[in-house]
């Protein structure tokens, strides 16, 4: 590995340092929506992203141009033609002239599609009242919003199903949630637990799920279970807690009170016959495995695909992962440590896991990933003095065998935090390519690369998947979770973008992240909508305002959407 200068580093561990226990905490701001006059013609009511097309509610009842000259209503008909792929829409509206406002009204019996493309031609023969024309040399693209099917909505307003979805078969969405952390009764009662108070918020969204007549897939990106936020001086297995081994563990996490209810939700999807259960393993389940899934969860479908990793394509194009395949600090690592995978984020998550315990409160902050050799020792060593003050704990003598194994992992007696550490130093740094192999990582990245996908997440999608220049396994839609920073981003950014990254975010307590919670995608892909685009919607499910009822009830409401075309 390179020698990186100080000032590298340092930005690097600061960077380590305020995403310490997952993998990325990165803002992004939202792209900025300016008004846009194309050509000659604006449309106030509509936004334009990217500079590209622009955007509009699928519900719009109208389309309104405004042209820099008064416009000639005898010019208009036959020169301002609607159409989309299957062909033009001119029966389906009226024209309305009013001065320089041109006017698109939508028949009573007419909708737009959800997340569908349209193209707006306006003819040469479209002439002001000075006789100029006002014909565009292209058409205009226009697409519109994907926005959810609310239960017992699909088919209202009198406008046929169709218009929804061209396709006769409305299950054309996948619904996709991570980073669930669920932990067991121990993990719940000590306070140590990330997953708790989102418990209703989620039931309630299994049984929006449930009762979804548009929703195909839900597709569940790792860590529904947590087996690493465990205190160092708690056993993770413990026979007077009926947990011997892993698959005991996660059997333990299915039937606390907290979570029982939750897998039952799950277990009634995957039964359902007409939404398929989909599970991906994440970093702090990667001792999971799918015989012990099938037992908790039957008929869920596993795609798991190297040991600890799993990746799913459910379309041309689309890809989703859990995301820790490229991220130092928290993938598998196989070849450091004969007959063992766990990474060394699983150590210093014990140690916070034991601050939170100590204090006897919730807390959070993200992601920590060093590297090997020198930049190993210095991002250890700053996780762990960062967990150390930022808890107030009397540190713990670092040889002393206080870390309880209890045989997770084959660790079958307890470990010292410098031996913990120093299984790593010595080779973590020369067997990452080996690691990466094994991992069945295609392109191979540096480790400084690697360190950056614990803070940028967005980084290994974009070397693995989205940049020609790394990659020819090129996707137009790269899916993660394990960062618990739920985003939509165009790559690269600006007008002439390939690829779109989403990530789904988390459902751990607020409390525990820096992060919106609670949040979910739905992807809608091109192949099942007939679509010419597919579009990706990132949701919160919040608390229903309108709802007068003492018992609070949760609805998903849009943060952000993103489309690309299927070609």
């Amino acid at each position: 590995m390179k020698t990186k200068t100080v000032c590298a580093l340092a930005t690097i561990l600061i960077a380590g340092v305020v995403l310490f226990f997952h993998a990325c905490k990165k803002n992004d701001n939202p792209p900025v929506i300016k008004e846009f006059q194309y050509a000659g013609v604006a449309f106030p009511r509509l936004s334009l992203k990217h500079e590209r097309y622009y955007a509009m509610d699928h519900d719009d009842r109208s389309l309104e141009m405004e042209f820099g000259e008064m416009v000639d209503p005898a010019t208009v008909q036959g020169n301002l033609l609607l159409s989309d792929n299957s062909g033009s829409l001119e029966s389906h509206y009226l024209l309305e002239v009013s001065g320089r406002k041109l006017v698109m009204l939508f028949h009573s019996d007419f909708w737009l599609s959800h997340g569908w493309k349209y193209l707006l031609t306006i003819g040469p023969g479209l002439k002001s009242t000075s006789g100029k024309s006002l014909g565009q040399k292209g058409p205009v693209e226009i697409r519109t919003s994907a926005n959810l099917v609310l239960p017992d909505t699909a088919g209202s307003r009198n406008q046929p199903a169709s218009r929804l979805f061209r396709k006769s078969d409305q299950r054309i969405s996948i619904a996709c949630i991570s980073d669930i952390h669920m932990g067991d009764q121990r993990a719940i009662n000590g306070n140590y637990c990330w997953f708790g108070k989102n418990k209703q918020a989620l039931e309630d969204f299994l049984d929006f799920i449930l009762n979804s007549s548009q929703v195909k897939q839900l597709v569940i990106l790792g860590d529904l279970f947590d087996e690493w936020v465990v205190p160092y001086s708690v056993s993770p297995f413990d026979p007077l807690s009926g947990i011997s081994n892993s698959k005991e563990y996660f059997q333990a996490i299915a039937s606390s009170p907290t979570n029982s209810t939750i897998i039952e939700k799950l277990k009634m999807i995957a039964a359902s016959g007409v939404i398929e259960l989909i599970y991906i393993p994440g970093n702090h389940d990667m001792l999971l495995t799918q015989d012990v899934l099938q037992e908790i969860i039957p008929g869920i479908t596993w795609k798991g695909d190297f040991t600890g990793i799993g990746k799913y394509v459910p379309a041309n194009g689309i890809i989703m992962e859990h995301g820790h395949r490229y991220d130092f600090f928290n993938c598998p690592q196989p070849a450091v440590n004969p007959g063992h995978i766990l990474p060394p984020g699983y150590f210093i998550s014990r140690l916070y896991a034991q601050g939170m315990y100590i204090q006897n409160a919730l807390r959070k902050n993200g992601g920590m990933n060093p590297a090997g050799s020198a930049e190993f020792l210095s991002a250890w060593n700053l996780a762990y003095l960062y967990t150390l003050v930022h808890f107030s704990m009397t540190p713990p003598p670092p040889d002393s065998a206080n870390v309880m194994m209890g045989g997770i992992d084959g660790y079958s007696v307890p470990l010292s935090f410098n031996g913990a550490r120093d299984i790593y130093t010595s080779s973590i740094e020369g067997l990452w390519p080996q690691t990466q192999t094994a991992n069945g990582v295609a392109v191979g990245m540096d480790c400084i690369n690697a360190i950056l996908n614990g803070t940028v997440l967005l980084n290994g999608a974009m070397i693995e998947f989205m940049d020609p220049s790394t990659t020819t396994n090129l996707f137009k839609m790269v899916v993660f979770g394990h960062s618990h920073d739920p985003s939509t981003l165009v790559y690269p950014a600006g007008k002439q973008y390939t690829s779109i990254y989403a990530n789904t975010g988390s459902w751990i307590d607020a409390g525990e992240s820096s992060h919106p919670v609670r949040t979910f995608l739905m992807i809608n892909p091109a192949a099942w909508t007939g679509s010419d685009i597919d579009v990706v919607s990132l949701y919160q499910f919040n608390i229903d305002s309108n709802n007068g009822s003492q018992n609070p009830s949760y609805v998903p409401v849009l943060i952000s959407e993103e489309s690309i075309e299927n070609e």
